[in-house]
């Protein structure tokens, strides 16, 4: 019996960071100087998985030697939608920053490394747009900080499907067997 190793990412403690802003207010992007004002904002879509983790700081809690905090600065990309007065629409890219802080489970140093990720989603009520600020109304950020490590999963192969020979027939034929599945369908058992 042969086996395959399949490398995927184990997660090993996760913590959501929820916050809650009644006004909340970033830089805007660049604005096409064509635009007219007044600006009306269509939407606002966070990029979560092009979240990004800076400064991030880890430090062991005396009492528990496999938990630490972890404090690090999270940017979440943003996509803005936004039409003037005459009615032309136009995207402008911005970043959300937001400080977290929280305890995670952090494993002994190994050969292979846990690494801490963080995702992003955020949500809003009302957004007002100028030229230099976007604001957005009772916005709430969820930010998902896991700590994942590389673990190989070894799974039982029994080898290769077999696969019929294409043998010289009429055209109409070895189209058939082109056209039939390579597995089986159905239950396997």
């Amino acid at each position: 019996m042969n086996r395959v190793v399949v490398s995927v990412p184990r997660v090993l403690d996760s913590a959501m960071v929820v916050t809650q802003d009644a006004q909340l207010q970033i830089p805007v992007g660049t604005i096409p100087a064509t635009a007219v004002a007044p600006l009306t904002v269509n939407r606002v879509q966070s990029n979560a998985t092009e979240t990004q983790m800076t400064n991030i700081n880890i430090t062991p809690l005396g009492d528990n030697t496999h938990c630490a905090r972890v404090t690090a600065t999270v940017i979440l990309p943003l996509t803005v939608t936004i039409t003037d007065s005459n009615n032309t629409q136009f995207q402008t890219y911005t970043t959300l920053t937001k400080n977290i802080s929280v305890v995670l489970y952090i494993p002994e140093a190994t050969a292979f490394p846990y690494t801490i990720t963080a995702e992003g989603a955020l949500g809003y009520d009302g957004a007002i747009v100028t030229q230099d600020a976007l604001t957005l109304n009772y916005a709430t950020v969820k930010i998902l900080v896991r700590v994942t490590a590389v673990s190989d999963l070894l799974i039982p192969c029994y080898g290769y499907a077999p696969i019929n020979r294409a043998e010289n027939n009429q055209y109409s034929e070895s189209q058939n067997f082109l056209t039939q599945p390579l597995f089986p369908r159905g239950k396997i058992y």
